[in-house]
Formats: C-alpha cells, sequence, structure tokens
C-alpha cells in the first residue's frame, strides 16, 4: 500500500507518492494531489515565462517572467535569448552550463533533520544526521542572488543510501556585517531505498542566512513538516599551496596517512538492538591524479558490543575497506576542503556471540567529508568523516531474527606523508 495510517514514513517519500499512480486513497488524494498540482504548476510556471515573451505583458505574464528569471534561463542576457519551448529548454541547458563553467566551487554538508514529535511519533527511529557531503558550482549575479547546480549523497531518514541532484535558486537581502538572508527554491531528482532507487524529480522551498564564503540553508518538505539543514562552504582560491606543481599536476601526489577513529555504528533495523561505540586506527593511501581529484583507499577494524532484548548477547569486529574519488577544493593557506564518493566492504569477524550470528559481509556506498592542512611540503594533517551503510543478518539458532542496519559514521584525525 503507497498510503498508510501506520507510523510515518521518510518525508521525501511523500514526494515520490505525488508522482506514483498508486496514489488513490481517500488519503492520498486530499493530501498529494494539491501538492502534485503544485509541482505542475511550477513546471508550466517557468515555460509560460519563456513563452509569453513576445506578448503583451499582462499581470499574470510578468508574474511568471519574474519566475522564469529564477531558473538556469536568467544566466542568460535578453538579447541571446530564444523564443517557444524549445528555445526555453535550450536556454536552460545553455544558462546551466555557464554557472559550471563560470561558476566557484563549494563544498554542501547535511547537517540535522529535524522530525517534528506531533508529525512523527516514531521519531527516534529516525535517522536525524544525515551525514554526507557534496560539490556545487555556485553563481551570484549583479542582484547579488545565488544559483547553483549541486551533486550531493546523504544517510535519509531511513539510513539508507540517498543520492541528490539538482538546481536552487535563493535572492538574499543584506543583513548585518556582510550577512545576507536568502529565501528560494530547489528543484532536484533522486533516488531512495524506499522506491527501489526509481528516480524522481521534487521541488522545496529554501531559506538561507550567511555570508558568499558561508551559507547555512533549511529546506522544508510539505504535508510532512519536516526541515533538513545543510550547509555550503566556498574557498576562494588564494594560491596553489605547498602541494601543487605547475600545470595541475601535484608535485607530491602520493599521500600515506594514519589516523585515529572514532565509530558511531548507529544501529536499527530490529527492535531493541543497539551496538556500542568503538575507538580504532586507520589507516589509508590517497593518490592524486591532478591538482583536484584523488583516488582514495581506506580501512579500519573496530568491535563492537551488541545488545538484543535487553542484554548483551556478545561481541564481534567489523573490518570496513572503502575505495572512494575524492575531490578537493583548491588550498587556501594550507587548507582544503574535500567531498568523496565510492563502496565499502566490511567484513564481519570474531563473532562472539554464543547462540547468534550475523552474515559475513556487506558491500555499501561510502560517502566522505574532510579537510587536509599542510603543515610543510611532506607533512600535512587529515580529518573528516565516513558514513557507510551496512546491512547484515543476525540469526539466533539458525533462524532469522531480521536484518541489522547500520549507517556507521567514523570520525578521523591523523597525520600523513605526502611524497
Amino acid at each position: 500500500m503507497l498510503c498508510s495510517t501506520a507510523a510515518s514514513p521518510d518525508p521525501l517519500y511523500y514526494l515520490m507518492l505525488v508522482l506514483s499512480p498508486g496514489a488513490t486513497s481517500p488519503r492520498c488524494r486530499f493530501v498529494f494531489r494539491p501538492l502534485a498540482a503544485v509541482l505542475a504548476g511550477a513546471c508550466v510556471l517557468f515555460a509560460t515565462g519563456a513563452a509569453a515573451q513576445s506578448e503583451e505583458p499582462s499581470w499574470s505574464q510578468r508574474f511568471w517572467r519574474a519566475a522564469n528569471e529564477t531558473t538556469a534561463v536568467g544566466v542568460l542576457p535578453p538579447s541571446e535569448r530564444r523564443e517557444g519551448w524549445r528555445g526555453w529548454f535550450a536556454d536552460s541547458w545553455e544558462g546551466s552550463r555557464r554557472i559550471f563553467r563560470d561558476g566557484r566551487t563549494d563544498l554542501l554538508l547535511p547537517l540535522r533533520s529535524f522530525h517534528p514529535a506531533y508529525a512523527y511519533p516514531n521519531r527516534d527511529d529516525q535517522n536525524h544526521y544525515p551525514w554526507g557531503g557534496g560539490i556545487a558550482r555556485t553563481w551570484i549575479d549583479d542582484r547579488d542572488n545565488e544559483r547553483f547546480l549541486y551533486v550531493l549523497a546523504l544517510s535519509d531518514s531511513h539510513y539508507d543510501f540517498q543520492p541528490i541532484a539538482g538546481y536552487a535558486w535563493t535572492a538574499r537581502w543584506p543583513l548585518a556585517g556582510g550577512i545576507k538572508a536568502g529565501l528560494g527554491y530547489t528543484v532536484f531528482v533522486t533516488m531512495r531505498s524506499d522506491t527501489n532507487y526509481f528516480p524522481f524529480p521534487a521541488i522545496l522551498p529554501l531559506a538561507s542566512v550567511g555570508t558568499d564564503a558561508f551559507t547555512l540553508y533549511g529546506a522544508w518538505v510539505p504535508f510532512s513538516d519536516v526541515l533538513l539543514f545543510f550547509a555550503r562552504a566556498s574557498l576562494q582560491p588564494a594560491g596553489s599551496g605547498p602541494s601543487a606543481a605547475p600545470g595541475g599536476r601535484r608535485a607530491r601526489p602520493n599521500l600515506l596517512y594514519a589516523a585515529a577513529a572514532y565509530v558511531n555504528p548507529d544501529a536499527a533495523g530490529i527492535q531493541t538492538v543497539s551496538l556500542d561505540n568503538d575507538g580504532a586506527a586507520l589507516f589509508g593511501y590517497r593518490r592524486f591524479l591532478d591538482d583536484h581529484f584523488a583516488i582514495e583507499l581506506s580501512g579500519t577494524r573496530t568491535r563492537h558490543h551488541l545488545d538484543y532484548a535487553g542484554s548483551t548477547i556478545g561481541s564481534f569486529e567489523q573490518m570496513p575497506i572503502a575505495l572512494t574519488a575524492q575531490y578537493h577544493l583548491t588550498p587556501v593557506q594550507g587548507w582544503s576542503l574535500y567531498a568523496g564518493l565510492g563502496v565499502s566492504y566490511t567484513r564481519f569477524s570474531e563473532q562472539i556471540m554464543p547462540g547468534y550470528s550475523l552474515s559475513g559481509s556487506s558491500t555499501s556506498p561510502a560517502i566522505q567529508a574532510g579537510v587536509t592542512f599542510a603543515l610543510t611540503d611532506s607533512l600535512q594533517l587529515t580529518g573528516g568523516l565516513q558514513a557507510t551503510f551496512q546491512r547484515a543478518e543476525l540469526k539466533q539458532g539458525g533462524a532469522g531474527l531480521g536484518t541489522l542496519t547500520q549507517a556507521p559514521v567514523t570520525f578521523t584525525f591523523g597525520l600523513g606523508w605526502s611524497f
């Protein structure tokens, strides 16, 4: 059943329901069909603005034109725009190309998802920390409004991997001391585990406060009253730093490092199940392909005690090995932010749980965000976080008890040798 009065699903699931032909129950017709109309109206709104360019401007046409200016078409001067539906799509593509080509690179960091208690009686079972990261290309126009194209990967409210790609626009007004407040929207395409990773589009309103260098955003999911907070951090290029060489190649493209790691497993999936945190050493190797892109291989090994039905049934070790592709921003005063996306293979071993057992391994996406600081040409500090999404079957005497789901976040801080 697509619509249910059971425990509230993840908020973005509602957006998928809007687009689903199965949303036919009375509750769906009352709640989701109006949102569908809003989404459809938004699409018509932008296209109508382009189609009306050659007509006399009525009030509604002026409104549509103003809305059209918030899309990627607004990047183009009026003299360069084409008429008609085909022209609007061509102008949107060209505007997006210019944002990507001429914009600056920013780092996106999901911070918090808020599930209100009145709408989510099971809010304690929801994931409130959507660990992840992303990259944006940001354009600030002559009116000080901002637009950015972005890709983002995070842990959704069900602790599952969710990729997002989209466009955002906000109008900004100065407050004081370089701080600005903004209002706008984002349109995006995403995939989720509860839609079997079938891609679907959505649109959400945005509010922001911050500066050109760092901004906090809040996105509201209508009809589910959930807020998602994330940050955008920009680093203006100020020299290439000690590790760079002419021609966009790093003089020292290899980094071998060791770090202290602290792992929060964030276990769920089975009633009354929980895992404790653990710390361990983590080792990694990073190879830069050019001054920005790198490939990293890292691994650690931690032991966790498993609590089930109110008692500790034993412990086990898990060893995640992650292979990720990373993008590093241009260093500023030796500091460089990065984000990564890849795959993690986790092996469950050394199981000391009499009468119980976990399946042997799990493969999942891995997402990263972090920072490096060059102490010298050879020594670098590196730290950040990595989120993975392990799954393992818990059995008692051969009988399955369910799937133990984890969205472990590994916090690291270490020292590396660049060569």
